[in-house]
């Protein structure tokens, strides 16, 4: 474990890159193979969630959790985390910035730049269209925002008070494998574009068309 945390101490953005892209294209691995038990695996799909570990997990998200929470935004968060517990349970500050750091991210990252991103870089893996990406998350937010609430809270309630700095990207990409898990099972298939839909639709006799040609047969 210390030549592990050598290394990421030493290189963090290597390390949190990789670790999330691994975990990432993991969890959906086994929410395919092992909840879903697909017969074929759907690489298009892992293929997304591999992506979406290296490039946003690991670094735009080291950029918000270390560059501009605890260099810019909170310069005492992680004097704070270093801190001895009971030290910490002494620090009211340093209490109120963990939340703030909370409140931020969950309140305001995840819901008006994580969650859309997302959605941008699977509709562009899939073939869609940035109009479609956008109308799909509009489409999931609230429950997509009721999980991950659910989970993130609490652990982000445990980074920013506990993990050294740069353990803050790997920490979040370790609790992320759970939910991870969770979120391709319910967002990692294609979901069909509003053009199809209405096309089923036009395609589906209405019920009054469907009165009259059973009134005339009778």
């Amino acid at each position: 474990f210390s030549s592990i945390a050598g290394f990421g101490w030493k290189h963090p953005v290597i390390f949190g890159c990789g670790v999330s892209a691994l975990k990432t294209g993991t969890s959906d691995l086994v929410a395919q193979v092992y909840v879903e038990k697909k017969e074929r695996i759907d690489w298009r799909r892992n293929a997304v969630f591999w992506t979406w570990g290296l490039l946003y997990l690991g670094c735009v998200q080291y950029f918000i959790y270390v560059k501009l929470f605890t260099q810019r935004l909170f310069p005492g968060a992680g004097a704070f985390a270093a801190k001895p517990i009971r030290e910490k349970l002494a620090d009211r500050a340093g209490q109120i910035v963990v939340l703030q750091q909370v409140a931020l991210d969950q309140f305001v990252h995840h819901p008006f730049l994580l969650f859309p991103a997302f959605y941008q870089v699977k509709e562009f893996i899939e073939g869609g269209t940035p109009a479609e990406g956008f109308r799909k998350f509009r489409k999931n937010c609230t429950e997509d925002m009721l999980v991950c609430w659910s989970i993130w809270i609490p652990a982000f309630l445990v980074n920013f008070s506990f993990c050294p700095i740069w353990m803050r990207v790997p920490f979040v990409a370790s609790v992320s494998f759970g939910f991870t898990i969770i979120f391709s099972r319910k967002r990692g298939a294609k979901e069909p574009s509003a053009s199809a839909l209405s096309d089923d639709t036009a395609d589906q006799p209405s019920d009054s068309a469907a009165g009259q040609a059973r009134q005339k047969d009778e």
